[in-house]
């Protein structure tokens, strides 16, 4: 195992590359690397696109990672673009998608966070696994969340990517109007702008 000091010295890239190529299935969902960026690399498919941003040593979680889906447009740099003449959130967390895609209401998703204090079913079973629990206690978060994902592509597959596929406006639109119904449950922080419903 790693100790700090090691964990402060490892190559992001080289480390992403590492879990991303052992863990998902790039190829069969035809995903190909697309921007390598350091700290991030982004891999894009014929529905979508994937970003894995390398945020860094911290003393008390270790290195940690995050995950993001976009559509074919979402920026390279950025995680806000303009979008038919509005400010817009390009890249998207995939815990709300899930909800979306599980058929939760946005009442029963803001539901499930607030009063049950859970994630989406897949996130949740990943995260009460051994596995999970695992790696969550020897704090190796990069590799926690790689495996998520890769639960949740093994479980999702398609119908994940699909989301976010410009060829689907009428599915991308039934996401929207969920996401809008689910932070007007949740509430809007004024900190943040534009709004987390104003999503591209």
């Amino acid at each position: 195992m790693n100790t700090p000091t090691d964990e402060r010295n490892i190559d992001p890239i080289q480390e992403m590359t590492r879990l991303t190529r052992s863990l998902l299935n790039l190829d069969y969902w035809g995903f190909n690397e697309s921007v390598v960026i350091s700290p991030r690399i982004i891999y894009d498919s014929e529905w979508c696109r994937v970003k894995f941003l390398w945020e860094g040593w911290d003393y008390y979680v270790g290195n940690s990672i995050d995950i993001a889906y976009g559509r074919s447009y979402a920026s390279n740099d950025g995680t806000k673009i303009i979008y038919n003449g509005q400010e817009c959130h390009c890249w998207h967390r995939v815990n709300e998608a899930l909800h979306f895609l599980d058929g939760l209401s946005p009442q029963g998703a803001v539901d499930q966070m607030r009063v049950h204090q859970r994630w989406p079913h897949v996130m949740e079973q990943f995260r009460q696994s051994e596995l999970g629990q695992s790696l969550a206690k020897a704090r190796h978060q990069p590799e926690w969340l790689v495996r998520m994902h890769a639960a949740i592509w093994e479980h999702y597959g398609q119908r994940l990517f699909e989301l976010f596929d410009l060829r689907r406006p009428d599915l991308w639109e039934q996401y929207q109007q969920f996401i809008k119904e689910f932070y007007d449950i949740k509430g809007r922080s004024p900190n943040i702008k534009p709004a987390l419903d104003k999503i591209c």
